[in-house]
C-alpha cells in the first residue's frame, strides 16, 4: 500500500468579522485587515466605502473535522451574512482575507471561487496561487505554465478544478492527473446555466503535491483556448 500523498492532518477552521456600525450584544476587537490587504484580495472600492463606516465587530469562528469541513464552513458563512443583512452590516472572510459580497441565499459550495481568492503576484513569473483552501483543510494551489496574456482562460479551468475539489475532498486525494470539463468551469465560476453546459469540451491537468510547502502543484496539458474556449 503506498502513502497517501496528501495528508489528512490539516485542521478546516474559518473565522468572520461582522462589522456593524452600531455595536451588537457583544463586542470583539480583534484589529481587522487593513485596506491595502482587504483590496489585494479582491475587495471592491463600494465594499470598503460600507466598511468605513461600520467599526463594530461580532466574531463568528467554526472549527470542524475534516469529513465536516465544507458544510460546516458554508453554514458559518450563511450564518454570518444572515447576522450582517439583520444589521445593515459587512462580513469580512478573515481567512483569506476579503470583504464578501454575496447574500446569505447566494452562498453555494458548487460555486468555487465564493471559497477562495487568486493572488497573481508572481503572474509575470508563469505561475499564481489560491488563498482561502486551506479553511476546508486542502492545500492551497499554484498553477504554472501560466501564459500571462491569457490568463484568464487559466484561472477559469482553477475555478473548475476548485469545484471538483471542494465536491470530492477528502475522499479522494487530489494528486495525479484530472479532467475539468467546461460544465466544472462553469459550476466553478457560479454560471446560474451550468447545469446545461455541455462537458463535451476539457481539458487534462496534473496534479502534484510539494510535502515542503504544503502546496497543490497544477499544470495543464494543452492549450485552455483551443480545448475549452475556441468557436
Amino acid at each position: 500500500m503506498t502513502a497517501r500523498p496528501v495528508p489528512l492532518d490539516l485542521e478546516p477552521s474559518v473565522m468572520y468579522a461582522v462589522m456593524t456600525a452600531v455595536p451588537l450584544e457583544s463586542e470583539d476587537l480583534i484589529p481587522p485587515p487593513s485596506p491595502e490587504l482587504l483590496r489585494h484580495y479582491g475587495s471592491s472600492e463600494v465594499a470598503m466605502r460600507r466598511l468605513r463606516s461600520r467599526p463594530h465587530q461580532r466574531l463568528i469562528l467554526r472549527q470542524t473535522t475534516l469529513e465536516d469541513a465544507a458544510f460546516a464552513i458554508r453554514d458559518a458563512r450563511i450564518d454570518a451574512l444572515l447576522l450582517a443583512e439583520e444589521h445593515d452590516g459587512v462580513v469580512i472572510d478573515l481567512s483569506i482575507p476579503r470583504v464578501l459580497e454575496w447574500r446569505s441565499d447566494e452562498v453555494s459550495l458548487a460555486h468555487a471561487t465564493q471559497w477562495y481568492t487568486v493572488d497573481y503576484q508572481e503572474l509575470h513569473a508563469g505561475h499564481f496561487r489560491t488563498v482561502g483552501l486551506r479553511s476546508f483543510g486542502l492545500p492551497e494551489i499554484v498553477v504554472e505554465g501560466v501564459d500571462e496574456s491569457a490568463h484568464a482562460m487559466y484561472s477559469a479551468v482553477l475555478a473548475g478544478l476548485v469545484h471538483r475539489l471542494l465536491a470530492e475532498w477528502p475522499a479522494n486525494d487530489p494528486v495525479g492527473r484530472a479532467t475539468v470539463t467546461l460544465r466544472d468551469i462553469a459550476y466553478g465560476l457560479g454560471d446560474s446555466e451550468a447545469a446545461s453546459t455541455p462537458k463535451g469540451r476539457s481539458i487534462d491537468v496534473e496534479i502534484a503535491y510539494d510535502a515542503d510547502d504544503r502546496l497543490l502543484i497544477v499544470t495543464l496539458d494543452g492549450d485552455p483556448a483551443e480545448l475549452l474556449f475556441a468557436p
